[in-house]
């Protein structure tokens, strides 16, 4: 059996009903509790907070945005060994602690920059 959105394997007995689909524990919890970028309460929350400390995956992705001045989602899953799916969380907790922020660029895309870093929307 097969998780019916990211495809790996699974026992029946840790298989997840999910709008009809059959899920690993994984994406159960991302259908779930799908992470949010625009999240007013979490900023409200986040910026109460009176010391915002951040994790490893968070720190390696600070680091790569403050030596480059800004960088692409590819980049920031490099320089932090993350999945697209584990860098949209960590991305959604910088922004709700106003630390990081996304910019479009011509063409198309976007960059990530620091939350104060001039010329963002």
């Amino acid at each position: 059996m097969l998780c019916k959105k990211c495809q790996r394997p699974l026992e029946p007995e840790d298989a997840r009903e999910h709008a009809g689909s059959l899920l690993c524990e994984d994406c159960y919890m991302d259908a779930l509790s799908p992470a949010r970028t625009c999240d007013p309460w979490a900023v409200y929350t986040a910026s109460r907070l009176s010391e915002q400390t951040v994790n490893p995956a968070q720190e390696a992705i600070l680091k790569m945005i403050d030596r480059q001045g800004q960088a692409t989602a590819q980049e920031l899953m490099a320089a932090a060994g993350l999945s697209p799916k584990e860098l949209e969380r960590e991305i959604a907790s910088l922004r709700h602690m106003e630390m990081i922020r996304a910019a479009p660029v011509p063409g198309g895309g976007k960059v990530f920059r620091r939350f104060e870093a001039a010329g963002t929307h």
